[in-house]
């Protein structure tokens, strides 16, 4: 009676023991799962994250994982970008804005060290900016023209480069190198020292303007910005006004920017990059549907 006892114990030890086993391993094998599935998607800016989610749940997810302000905070907890590296792209991303505003300022794209080309693109813009000045009432200076327009894209491609370079999705679970993992850390080192070039030349800029301001007698360096606040002008005036224009591009034109991009209506959700949620959403049920075809098949 001992014996069986003392067997049947141990039986259910060893039953217990490889159940929990079992389920360690199913736990494992689904956190790979979700990781090889996720990170690619987080690192690359999906527009549709999880099967299943809907429109709110997608735009919601974006933001959170996209925002250079909100995402510091809010971003997925498996997302490649971590807090550190979110803070960067932000920095990285204010001194290039500022470097631009005030290049435009001071006058250098209309000198010939500029180049031709950028010559060539600045003068373009203030034709433009002349025929919609003269066609509609709104004057519009051809400095704004060209921030609004080429800036912008610019300003854009600068975040997108530091964020890709960042988050490395090819090296990353899921990736088409991710055997390679040592790179991941050549293209963080990467982001930072173009964060660093660009904090280094909004210095240099900012104090240059500094100093054209200084230089400018019985003239008060005054902003439009500024000016409509109802503050008094002072050498620090263009900080203040790009403050404004900061605040109003990371809480209001970057979410109808994305909004555009997000429903896909510029790719008429068919195109890739420019098909949006409705374009991932195609492609994502046409892999589905390939891969259940091929099952039906070996089977």
């Amino acid at each position: 009676m001992v014996t069986s006892k003392a067997g049947q114990k141990t039986a259910g030890s060893r039953s217990t023991t490889s159940s929990r086993v079992s389920e360690i391993h199913a736990r494992t094998t689904r956190r790979e799962r979700e990781i090889a599935e996720l990170v690619p998607k987080l690192a690359t800016r999906s527009y549709h994250l999880e099967e299943g989610n809907s429109w709110w749940q997608d735009w919601l997810q974006y933001q959170k994982n996209t925002h250079p302000l909100f995402s510091i905070c809010f971003h997925h907890p498996l997302h490649p970008i971590k807090r550190f590296q979110r803070i960067i792209i932000l920095v990285g991303s204010i001194a290039f804005g500022l470097a631009m505003t005030n290049i435009v300022y001071l006058g250098f794209l209309n000198s010939e060290q500029a180049g031709t080309a950028v010559n060539y693109i600045y003068e373009q813009t203030g034709r433009l900016s002349e025929k919609i000045s003269e066609s509609t009432s709104i004057e519009v200076e051809q400095s704004m023209l060209f921030l609004w327009t080429v800036g912008s894209f610019l300003h854009s491609a600068f975040d997108l480069l530091i964020w890709y370079l960042a988050a490395c999705s090819c090296y990353r679970p899921g990736g088409i190198f991710s055997q390679r993992p040592f790179c991941q850390t050549f293209g963080l080192y990467l982001s930072v020292l173009l964060v660093v070039g660009a904090v280094f030349s909004a210095t240099s800029v900012v104090v240059l303007r500094l100093n054209a301001n200084t230089n400018k007698e019985n003239e008060n360096p005054t902003d439009d910005i500024v000016e409509m606040a109802g503050l008094e002008p002072t050498r620090f005036s263009f900080l203040l006004a790009y403050s404004f224009e900061l605040i109003f591009a990371l809480f209001v034109f970057y979410f109808l920017t994305s909004l555009v991009f997000f429903s896909g209506i510029l790719g008429c959700g068919r195109v890739p990059i420019l098909g949006g949620r409705p374009y991932e959403m195609r492609k994502e049920a046409a892999e589905k549907g390939n891969s259940e075809s091929s099952t039906i098949q070996v089977v």
